[in-house]
């Protein structure tokens, strides 16, 4: 029996990844999905309209519009005005666009169609154009002739759509606006990469399947005795020293571990950081920080590089999260009083970091460069030109320039993957260091404690790894049914709107502008804020020894209610905007 039971783990592990792998290739096996697209049939009769689907697809439209519209000039197969076509589409009227009898209203105030109209498909048509974008600004602005700019941007889009069809160049299944549009090229044929939805899914059921099997060796452990001394691993168990678990103490009180009380923040902002340096670093392959290639950068990772929307989502949801975890993370040291000696300047590296995710979030908004950013760019980079004496200096090291231009992308691309990124990695490391320097988690002394329980390092890498697995399942599934923002990308220089909207994070700045004065509201106002936050350790009393390790002592009531305030305004503020913005 005890053989049978020590070989049960093994039996465990084994079933898991067969299943695993059953599970893989099921899902590798199926095709993936496609957004259907029908495509309109041409009549026998090249002057009669084309047949197509009900409701009519943005191709059909494109293609009744281009009957109606364009065919005239351009020819049923856009081969342009030829005698053929002039022959069989007029016959004895083939001449009649020379006696400017095509207008509304009559001559003089007619016009002349032009003699000769290019063709549209072929090749080495349509030369002037290189992306699906620039041809659509010509539809939207020049056609049709007679009458340019009458054409709605739906119907503009339609008719380019229909264009890159005949040319065989729009990917098939995608349709086409002006989130994809720049990275659609007009004379290279592209196709979509399949749905990632399926792979994505089965991904996180194959995480699942592992932490279920993962779950079940360890329950079918034997329960052995806890070891309290320097962490040696418990009798009968035999635990392979390696880097991961000389990354943690020997052991820990058992009071420092506790879910309720860490609420596993720490650890989870750990995993988030890691999950953005590797996607960060996936994306770094394709984006090209320029303003005229940083859209069709972003718009061909999401729609044309295979994972990459998965990827782009990832990294899109572990920022937002970051940010979300980092404050639960301060907060609960703030209600549970942890930032008590010798833990201050500890709490003062989190507060950097923290401050330094917020910096990375912004960074990396702005590297969109599309429509969705312009508050971020222009009123983030304002309020530095609105400090006294320094602002304009500010401001131009910000954006390079007196006016944001190229230079200014390209300082954001430097601050956000070097500068910023290997400053919070140092500061990380740091903070991690100095938590096991400082004993660890803070936490009753073993004089002061009932139970005088330790857990050792595997018992807490275990746990690490369990939290990591719930996260990673999580955010697996939240990046694929709720994908990253993505607009248009800017034309021309960025200029403020009324109608844009600072980021989430930024909104209660946002809501602060609006009341008065930008540097007092919109840059001495945070200040004010994070100095408030770095006090809280050194000027306000300390929780005593024996009020640690719980929420809410009773010598730490001023910080609360500090913070509280702090954040029930913040959030407040953040609603005002979501709502009136």
């Amino acid at each position: 029996m005890n053989t049978l039971r020590s070989r049960i783990p093994h039996i465990a592990v084994l079933f898991t990844a067969v299943g695993l792998a059953i599970l893989l290739l099921t899902v590798s096996a199926q095709p993936r999905a496609q957004q259907a697209e029908a495509t309109p049939v041409e009549a026998e009769n090249p002057l009669d309209p084309p047949l197509v689907s009900e409701p009519p697809t943005q191709l059909d439209q494109g293609a009744l519009l281009f009957w109606g519209v364009c065919m005239a000039c351009h020819g049923n197969a856009g081969q342009g005005l030829t005698d053929e076509w002039r022959e069989l589409a007029f016959g004895e009227d083939k001449d009649c666009w020379t006696s400017k009898c095509h207008a509304s209203n009559h001559p003089p105030q007619g016009f002349e169609f032009p003699q000769v109209v290019p063709a549209l498909t072929g090749g080495g048509k349509l030369g002037r154009f290189t992306s699906a974008q620039q041809l659509y600004d010509y539809v939207h602005a020049m056609m049709p002739w007679w009458n340019q700019g009458s054409l709605t941007s739906d119907q503009a889009w339609q008719v380019t759509a229909y264009l890159l069809k005949m040319n065989g160049t729009l990917p098939t299944g995608m349709p086409l606006n002006g989130k994809v549009a720049s990275a659609i090229p007009v004379h290279r044929k592209v196709s979509a990469p399949p749905n990632d939805t399926a792979l994505a899914i089965g991904l996180a059921a194959a995480l699942g399947l592992v932490m279920l099997g993962w779950l079940a060796q360890e329950w079918l452990r034997r329960p052995l005795p806890v070891d309290p001394a320097a962490g040696a691993a418990p009798k009968g168990r035999s635990q392979r020293p390696n880097f991961i678990y000389h990354l943690h103490p020997p052991s820990i009180p058992a009071a420092q571990s506790r879910w309720r009380y860490t609420l596993g923040a720490g650890g989870l902002a750990v995993f988030l950081m890691l999950v953005l340096g590797l996607t960060g670093l996936l994306e770094m392959f394709y984006y090209i920080p320029t303003p005229e290639q940083a859209p069709v950068s972003v718009e061909t990772i999401h729609f044309f590089v295979p994972l990459g929307a998965l990827v782009r989502n990832l990294h899109y949801w572990s920022a937002q999260l970051l940010v979300v975890v980092a404050a639960v993370h301060l907060l609960r040291v703030v209600f549970t009083g942890a930032y008590a000696a010798p833990r201050r300047f500890n709490f003062l590296l989190g507060l950097a970091l923290f401050v330094m995710a917020l910096l990375l979030d912004f960074t990396g908004y702005v590297l969109r460069w599309d429509e969705g950013i312009r508050w971020a760019l222009t009123a983030g980079t304002n309020l530095l030109a609105a400090v006294p004496w320094i602002g304009p200096r500010l401001y131009e090291f910000a954006v390079g320039g007196s006016v944001i231009g190229p230079s200014t992308l390209v300082r954001f691309y430097t601050w956000h993957i070097y500068a910023l990124s290997a400053a919070a990695a140092f500061v990380l490391v740091w903070h991690l260091f100095r938590v096991r320097r400082d004993g660890g988690i803070a936490a009753p002394p073993p004089t002061l404690t009932e139970t005088p329980a330790r857990i050792t390092r595997f018992d807490l890498v275990r746990r690490e790894v369990l939290g990591m697995f719930i996260a990673g399942i999580l955010l697996i599934l939240l990046a694929t049914f709720l994908p990253a923002p993505l607009g248009a990308p800017i034309r021309g220089t960025p200029t403020l709107e009324t109608d844009t909207r600072a980021p989430w994070f930024f909104l209660w700045v946002q809501q602060l502008l609006k009341l008065g004065d930008p540097f007092l509201l919109g840059v001495l106002v945070p200040v004010i804020v994070l100095g408030l936050l770095a006090l809280v350790p050194y000027a306000l009393p300390a929780p005593a020894k024996e009020e640690l390790g719980r929420w809410f002592p009773r010598r730490g009531r001023i910080a609360q209610i500090l913070v509280a305030v702090l954040v029930t305004t913040i959030l407040i503020l953040t609603v005002l905007a979501a709502i009136t913005s």
